[in-house]
């Protein structure tokens, strides 16, 4: 392990004060910085360290480092004109705004933004390290036929009360969604399966423009990467799961044939974006053109009243 990653452990007081001071960088701030963020050739290896909270230390799960001056300058002007946080002050509160809403999101404990003659330089992210997570895709290859039902059917359930709830996820890739055990801990996520990661770029914004028009792009973001793996009883188990929270919600999506519609409009716009840019890919093969799912068996399913064996969960009013 690297001396970044078993540097001495931190009181979560600091991490809170970093966060809300000053655009300058105090001795306080570059001490931070040198022990906690780690080198962009380290970032993928989520190194851990340890926070103090209330006197128990808790191992927490580093994200970020250095900015690209491109983003930098991007960052800054963001910042300027429209007032829009850094990416990972963003992230943070967005995971927060979920856990207040039972979702089993990571946990931040913390959040930091270095910044060089008024532009943000360095960001730093920590959560609560989750131990025995795997991505959805790998924990859903090494389960049986009945333990993927669940896993699918409880991502569609809580994606479609995100989207009930008005919260758009942004990033909802397949890496931004692990998986473990049921939770058997008190608190948000109690009984569920899955972690969410990521929405630094969404957050419950979408009402805001009176409509719910970019909601479609989650699930064609999601199914843009992931048709490659899924198979049809797991892409039937997300969208009955999906549509039945959404009614249960108070927010049915209009019909099932057009949210697939609208899927595969928002799908055929990412792979166009990937065409333009394949470095989004991060190396991996071009996904399948085609994405078709057979609609009149969801609808026969669906009047079967399939979905209400998938026990969507409903948030109270005071939670919308």
């Amino acid at each position: 392990m690297s001396d970044m990653t078993s540097a001495r452990p931190l009181n979560r007081d600091l991490l809170r004060r970093i966060r809300v001071m000053p655009e300058h960088q105090t001795g306080a701030l570059l001490d931070f910085a040198r022990r906690c963020t780690a080198p962009a050739s380290e970032e993928t290896q989520a190194p851990l360290m340890l926070i103090q909270i209330g006197g128990v230390e808790v191992e927490g799960t580093i994200k970020g480092g250095p900015l690209p001056l491109r983003r930098c300058l991007q960052l800054g002007l963001r910042r300027w004109v429209l007032g829009a946080p850094a990416p990972c002050e963003a992230e943070a509160n967005h995971l927060t705004w979920l856990r207040k809403r039972l979702f089993r999101a990571a946990d931040p404990l913390g959040s930091v933004t270095l910044h060089h003659l008024g532009f943000p330089s360095r960001e730093l992210l920590v959560t609560r390290a989750v131990h025995g997570a795997l991505p959805l895709r790998e924990a859903s290859a090494a389960a049986d036929s009945s333990r993927r039902a669940q896993l699918f059917a409880e991502f569609g359930r809580e994606v479609g009360r995100m989207h009930a709830l008005r919260f758009l996820h942004a990033e909802l890739h397949p890496g931004n969604v692990l998986a473990t055990e049921p939770c058997d801990e008190p608190g948000p996520g109690f009984g569920r399966s899955l972690i969410w990661l990521g929405s630094a770029k969404g957050g419950p914004t979408a009402w805001r423009r009176g409509n719910l028009d970019r909601l479609e792009d989650d699930l064609g973001a999601w199914f843009s990467l992931a048709a490659d793996w899924m198979q049809g009883e797991d892409t039937e188990a997300l969208l009955l799961a999906y549509a039945a929270s959404r009614l249960a919600n108070g927010r049915p999506v209009s019909g099932l044939p057009s949210l697939v519609s609208s899927i595969q409009r928002s799908r055929r716009r990412e792979l166009a974006r990937f065409e333009r840019s394949p470095r989004l890919l991060g190396g991996a093969e071009f996904p399948v053109a085609g994405w078709d799912p057979d609609v009149g068996r969801l609808q026969r399913l669906w009047d079967l009243g399939a979905h209400w064996a998938l026990r969507p969960v409903v948030s109270g009013p005071d939670l919308v």
